[in-house]
């Protein structure tokens, strides 16, 4: 009886992890101005749809998403400045 909660308790430890842990970050490659947020939080995305117009040095750069997946978090709103490497989007 003892080894049958066992592989349960680390069945429901490693989904709980992975957003946390494995999830993707999506992070600006340089400062900017949010233009735009294509997505929502929930909304399913594939790799290189578009997630967020971001303007930096009078051009605007598309940030899409680097693997498939579910919006689990949105960082940030269309007009905040963001520097390099902030945290835009998490994809779950």
């Amino acid at each position: 009886a003892a080894t049958t909660p066992a592989p349960q308790q680390t069945t429901v430890a490693k989904p709980a992890a992975a957003p946390a842990a494995g999830g993707t970050k999506i992070t600006s490659p340089l400062p900017g101005v949010i233009l735009d947020v294509a997505v929502k939080q929930g909304d399913a995305v594939k790799k290189g749809q578009k997630l967020i117009v971001l303007e930096a040095m009078k051009m605007e750069n598309i940030i899409e998403a680097s693997a498939d997946g579910t919006i689990s978090n949105i960082s940030v709103n269309k007009g905040d400045s963001v520097l390099e490497g902030a945290l835009l989007i998490t994809i779950g």
